[in-house]
């Protein structure tokens, strides 16, 4: 955890802003204190994005996306909000422990169970993802955090509502990170679906298990040619023989020649099976061998000493919001203030 600059915000919708955990594209992400001494992920939107329309809604889609699923293997939503003229926020689950491309960069690869259980754990989280009626478009290592209760999935940016098309695709921008897009990202992002996150489920496992991506390429247009070309094959080299058949179809070039998800979970349930492990005893080995203890802002942050209460948000009546999920409150209100708008605009058919 890195400190706060002058220019860094002290408390955020009654949350205490702690430190720096990094810096992205569309913000910075805080470590807060919530007024229950609940260590959370504060994530918040760069002041120049504050005049981007499509950075906003991106923002925004993704305080609806988080509080839409529920799932072991997803970070949770905790809170959001915005006051008026002020940085939008998302307060998330905080969770210790290193992401999957920072682990691999100091750790061997995984080994063939433990991929094994990887691939399980995140089929798992794509599913409730899917269920949802959502595609997450960036599943990638950095996206992976490994921590004590298992892998979790974080960061929605690039999530679709509703399935294929609509939001920022309607520009045929590529979203996505090239290493890990679909070849249909690269050639027709304004029809991906769900199949997109099964490819990058095969990528991601490719790298885990081997040490190496599927293709290089200097540039993303490079990458992108390897991709959508059936005749150059991804480099497995390293993949665990007994992986190998599952992660050449999971990256078919072509999205209806990948298995769907049902498939996939069952694959590596019977390969699981086949080692003595069930579901829960595979995660359970999983997060043994990849969570690095000493690894969070735990042992950094000592209790709270509170003179006074904080007003918390309140938390949105589900039967009322159509599913949207998110917490909010009377100051803050971004998920809800967007939810139906954003819905008209990216209703497609579901995930």
């Amino acid at each position: 955890m890195q400190p706060l600059t002058p220019a860094d915000p002290r408390v955020l919708g009654g949350i205490e802003i702690l430190g720096r955990l990094g810096r992205g594209g569309m913000g910075v992400v805080y470590a807060g204190r919530t007024d229950d001494d609940t260590l959370v992920a504060v994530k918040t939107l760069h002041v120049g994005g504050l005049e981007q329309s499509d950075l906003r809604e991106r923002f925004e889609r993704e305080a609806i996306a988080l509080g839409m699923v529920q799932g072991p293997g997803v970070a949770a939503l905790v809170e959001s909000g915005q006051e008026a003229d002020e940085t939008p926020w998302l307060a998330l689950e905080y969770v210790p422990g290193l992401d999957l491309a920072t682990y691999l960069k100091r750790h061997d690869p995984l080994d063939a169970v433990t991929g094994t259980a990887l691939g399980l754990v995140l089929a798992n989280a794509l599913t409730d993802i899917h269920t949802a009626g959502l595609l997450h478009r960036d599943l990638k290592p950095a996206n992976v955090m490994l921590g004590p209760d298992g892998p979790k999935v974080v960061d929605f940016g690039l999530v679709a509502i509703g399935g294929a098309g609509g939001d920022l695709t309607h520009t045929n921008i590529r979203l996505g990170t090239p290493r890990f897009m679909a070849p249909e990202q690269f050639t027709a992002p304004t029809s991906v679906g769900a199949a997109a996150d099964v490819y990058a489920l095969g990528a991601l496992l490719v790298y885990a298990t081997s040490g190496q991506y599927p293709y290089e390429g200097a540039t993303p247009d490079a990458l992108g040619f390897a991709a959508v070309n059936p005749d150059i094959a991804p480099n497995l080299t390293g993949v665990p023989a007994g992986l190998v058949p599952l992660v050449t179809a999971l990256m078919a070039v072509k999205p209806q020649d990948r298995p769907g998800l049902a498939d996939v979970r069952a694959q590596l349930t019977e390969r699981l099976a086949a080692e003595g492990l069930s579901p829960a005893a595979a995660r359970a080995h999983l997060t043994e061998r990849t969570y690095v203890p000493g690894t969070g802002i735990t042992d950094e942050v000592p209790p709270a000493k509170r003179h006074a209460p904080v007003t918390r948000v309140e938390t949105v009546d589900h039967s009322r919001t159509a599913g949207t999920g998110a917490r909010t409150g009377k100051r803050g209100g971004l998920a809800a203030r967007t939810a139906e708008r954003l819905r008209k605009v990216y209703a497609r058919p579901a995930a």
